[in-house]
């Protein structure tokens, strides 16, 4: 029942339905801790900081994060233990913790090369961890502006690509190649920019999800700006954005 109340939640998350979203996060929450107060909790709590660190609303993410940590330790397998770090180095990434987002990276990559006990359904549901972490990654790094790793950010956005089944994840690939376009454009990288944001709305045809609106929707900007730069394809990218978001 925890794991369903989770899918739930995400699924009203992806469709921008983030009160509803919240309500079965903690729901599925108080379900784990009857159920497993260590592992399934934790994740839990990971679920509720990452809807926050989604909608740019960090306070009392790291505290969140720190919990789950504190449950979860010890009672899970390396791969849901790597997703928890993960999550931590992003709380700390946005709340301008350097030092502690880094260790966390760290940590992550570590958790990720144990070998131990089987992975748990509830953490298996979010896909393959390596992906997860090396996307995560990703965002980390962005969130750490000073240190504008964009290149660093390009090469975990295509490890990410790699160990994600495009099949089973083409939402995932479709936002990944969404990240990967604006790492490029912030390499002055205009004709890859350009190639990786079409293939993103080639893969996001057909979808109904809020979060892939916001994605088209954030291309509008820099695409202007190619477009009276006369980068090539910047106007019929623009002109399947603008049919995309019709």
């Amino acid at each position: 029942m925890a794991e369903l109340a989770y899918l739930a939640g995400w699924k009203h998350h992806d469709l921008g339905q983030e009160g509803a979203a919240q309500r079965y996060y903690q729901v599925g929450y108080q379900l784990a801790c009857e159920a497993d107060p260590h592992g399934h909790a934790a994740w839990m709590m990971r679920a509720l900081a990452h809807q926050a660190l989604s909608l740019k609303q960090p306070h009392h993410c790291v505290d969140l994060v720190e919990g789950a940590l504190t449950r979860g330790l010890g009672h899970v397998d390396g791969q849901t233990e790597a997703l928890l770090y993960i999550t931590h180095a992003r709380a700390y990434a946005v709340t301008d913790e350097k030092s502690a987002a880094a260790r966390a990276l760290l940590a992550a990559e570590d958790a990720l090369l144990r070998d131990d006990v089987p992975q748990p359904s509830y953490s298996r549901v979010s896909g393959p961890a390596a992906g997860s972490v090396a996307s995560h990654t990703a965002r980390t790094l962005t969130d750490l502006a000073d240190l504008a790793d964009h290149a660093g950010t390009e090469q975990q956005h295509r490890d990410a690509l790699i160990r994600w089944d495009l099949k089973k994840y083409k939402r995932v690939h479709a936002l990944t190649y969404a990240d990967l376009g604006d790492s490029l454009a912030a390499q002055a990288r205009a004709d890859e920019a350009v190639a990786a944001w079409s293939q993103a709305l080639t893969l996001m045809e057909g979808m109904t999800s809020d979060r892939t609106r916001k994605a088209i929707t954030s291309l509008r900007s820099p695409l202007s700006v190619y477009q009276r730069r006369k980068v090539p394809g910047a106007v019929e990218l623009a002109r399947r954005a603008r049919q995309a978001l019709a």
